[in-house]
């Protein structure tokens, strides 16, 4: 009978962690404890874990759990038809996917019996036994079940009857199955082809318009172990969009391991007879596409999970952009038909002034450009990377060339006005802004990004984003998921501050949802953390206040990384001056009874924490920028120059480099370094600043060629 998985067992094995660990986690997570929180401030209990740990384990939590319930749900639909017998039960419990168990129980879900079903109530189950006994069509015929069956039914109704049952058994069987997924895993090939002239005119304008992008793909073959992740999701966009038939191989030799095998569980010898062959043959059939589609639904979700990482890994360096605060900023949305929306913010962000200029106007807009600069003490203008961004900055500079504001013309930056229109047209920023239209929004959104780029960029949905590659094909709430991941870690490593933060960064902060946000907010400001506890439940405050800072404290500790339960121990350690993590070890035995009365789970785990919190206050941990200084259009450019970029993003054949042009550059993978590249990644993150070569400009198009290697 089917029992409870031992999760913390299964896990541990699984992920190669202690099993009491596991189990800690689990019960710690059933306790409303966060992953954050555990992560930081429960390594003494988790064995050191950090969040992908503990996600890991969650993740393997749930999977073992869907598959118990599935299996329980089929053992139970398939016993309440009666239909149960010991080899369905072997092959539920044997089965290690869901996908297997809902294969074996599909039959029995419908209301529609199948034709081994029909063929087991009218008594061929005995043909089918004997069948599988490999006796010849002449001992089948002289049997005594045959002879009875015939005072009904011709021989060929009875034998495809019989057929049918054994069919259906292969179909379900768990060892072929699992045998049939490992060996296609290991060996075999996954076939593409461009469909036919004929059915790719049926495929709407757009569609078609594609079809030279999967050219790559239309003879295409590669085994399945030798796959990368992009081929996979390119693979699955040609068929999802009708442009290509994707298949796996079948091929004979496959079909001849596989019979092996089940000879080997009936006990019998090859050859099979003409009967038992041509039963093997159709439950082969049906099972060769059932494990085709789990395993290219594996390969998907393998892939899938690789694009996400490149996801992950981009958007975290995009949030741990360097903030600039205390800037006076005009911020500038460049447009011509519609004009450049403008946008003066004072050095917490907050919008003081709008205009907007025209660019088929330039007197009239200089004017209003000099008008604004005299009036406000700018330190810096902001201006978005859309169209017409080339022609905005020029004007900006001839203004400032004329007033002779050198120090500001050096400040001038283009920052990433994607995702803009996203955030300006969402509830948050109607929320945010009741009584400015979608444009002004923009703006504002543009001049934040460069004062504090993780504070707005947590405003737009993280699936907006686009930091990777082939985003629309991944299920998008398995995307947002991920990703959300990356935003809750970042916004508690970095921790907020309490007093300047707005309700919607405060809501990733460990445990606290948009309505605990949006009270703290309102009852700004704080003096401590301390003072929180007048708003949030104790639990709340426990698994939140180690991520919140407050500057203004009288407690230096408020604005550490240090959890005010850890407070004593972390004065305990300042006043005995250790100043360097090969002391703690000493310091923890010598010191074991007075540092675990002030803090009972404390390990040297928990005093290097510390002391490594104590030495980063104060100290910003974003601090590499990804903001581009303007500079002139491509006119200014010339094949062989050597300049500065900043990385834009980071996909499986190249980067986006941003020169200060309206538009980022690619740098294929051959050119990243002087040596074989097979990831980008491995070389190069977002925001990173790089130089870079200009191997060729097309001067119809304007397109530049990069190379980093060529700048070494």
């Amino acid at each position: 009978m089917l029992q409870e998985p031992n999760y913390p067992k299964e896990i541990s094995t699984a992920l190669w962690l202690w099993e009491s660990s596991v189990e800690i986690v689990l019960e710690m997570i059933a306790a409303w404890d966060s992953v954050p929180f555990i992560a930081r401030y429960r390594k003494e209990k988790t064995g050191g874990m950090d969040e992908n740990n503990i996600r890991d384990i969650l993740e393997l939590h749930k999977k073992i759990e869907n598959l118990y319930k599935a299996k329980n749900t089929a053992i139970n639909g398939i016993t309440e038809m009666w239909a149960m017998t010991d080899e369905l039960m072997e092959n539920i419990l044997a089965s290690t996917s869901v996908k297997a168990v809902e294969e074996i129980y599909k039959p029995y879900k419908s209301k529609k019996k199948t034709k081994a079903m029909l063929a087991i109530e009218k008594w061929f189950g005995a043909i089918a036994e004997l069948i599988k006994t490999n006796i010849s069509l002449s001992v089948l015929g002289n049997s005594a079940e045959m002879q009875k069956l015939l005072e009904t039914y011709s021989q060929e109704e009875i034998i495809e009857w019989a057929q049918d049952i054994i069919a259906a058994e292969i179909a379900a069987n768990s060892e072929l199955r699992q045998d049939l997924l490992e060996t296609l895993q290991k060996y075999w090939v996954i076939l593409s082809k461009i469909k036919s002239d004929k059915m790719l005119e049926k495929l709407n304008e757009k569609d078609r318009e594609q079809v030279s992008k999967f050219e790559i793909y239309k003879d295409f073959s590669t085994k399945i172990s030798y796959h990368k992740p992009y081929q996979i999701l390119a693979l699955n966009r040609g068929e999802n969009i009708g442009i290509l038939t994707v298949k796996i191989e079948k091929s004979e030799q496959t079909y001849e391991g596989i019979m092996l095998h089940y000879a080997r569980v009936l006990g019998a010898r090859l050859p099979l007879s003409d009967l038992l062959e041509g039963a093997f043959k159709n439950g082969f059939d049906t099972l060769f596409k059932s494990v085709e589609n789990e395993l290219r639904s594996n390969l998907s979700e393998l892939w899938e999970d690789d694009a996400i990482a490149s996801f992950q890994s981009n958007l975290q360096s995009l949030l741990m952009t360097r903030p600039e605060y205390g800037n006076m900023i005009l911020a500038i949305d460049p447009g011509f038909a519609a004009g450049c929306k403008m946008c003066v913010l004072d050095e917490g962000g907050n919008p003081i002034m709008f205009d907007k200029i025209f660019l088929r106007s330039p007197e009239k807009s200089a004017q209003a450009l000099e008008k604004i600069l005299k009036k406000y003490q700018l330190t810096t203008i902001v201006v978005g990377n859309g169209t017409w961004v080339n022609e905005t900055i020029e004007l900006v500079q001839k203004v400032l060339e004329n007033m002779k504001q050198s120090g500001l013309l050096d400040n001038i930056y283009i920052v990433n006005e994607s995702w803009a229109s996203v955030y300006s047209a969402s509830k948050v920023a109607q929320e945010e802004f009741p009584d400015l239209d979608s444009l002004d929004r923009g703006t504002i959104s543009i001049g934040r990004r460069f004062i504090d780029p993780l504070s707005e960029l947590v405003k737009v949905p993280v699936g907006s984003i686009w930091v990777g590659m082939y985003q629309h094909d991944i299920p998008e709430k398995k995307l947002e998921e991920k990703l959300g991941y990356v935003v809750e870690d970042t916004v508690n490593e970095v921790g907020i501050n309490v007093n300047t933060a707005s309700s919607y960064v405060l809501h990733h902060i460990s445990w606290i949802n948009k309505t605990a946000a949006k009270k703290i907010y309102n009852h700004r400001p704080y003096r401590s953390r301390a003072d929180l506890k007048k708003q949030l439940s104790l639990k709340v405050y426990e698994l939140a206040a180690g991520f919140l800072r407050v500057p203004e404290s009288t407690e230096p500790l408020d604005n550490t990384d240090i959890h005010p339960e850890q407070y004593a121990l972390a004065k305990y350690i300042s006043s005995s001056q250790i100043d360097s993590t090969e002391q703690i070890t000493a310091f923890y035995t010598n010191n074991k009874e007075e540092i675990t009365s002030l803090y009972p789970d404390a390990t040297p785990w928990t005093l290097e924490f510390i002391l490594s919190a104590l030495k980063s206050a104060w100290i910003e941990k974003r601090i590499h920028s990804t903001h581009k200084k303007a500079s002139s259009g491509v006119q200014s450019y010339k094949v062989w120059d050597i300049v500065s970029g900043i990385v834009r993003n980071v996909v499986a054949f190249w980067a986006f480099v941003d020169i200060g042009m309206k538009q980022d550059w690619l740098v294929h993978v051959s050119q990243i370094a002087d040596r074989y590249v097979s990831n980008p990644a491995d070389e190069l993150e977002l925001g990173e600043t790089v130089r870079v070569k200009i191997t060729a400009i097309d001067e119809k198009t304007g397109k530049i060629q990069l190379s980093i290697k060529e700048a070494l």
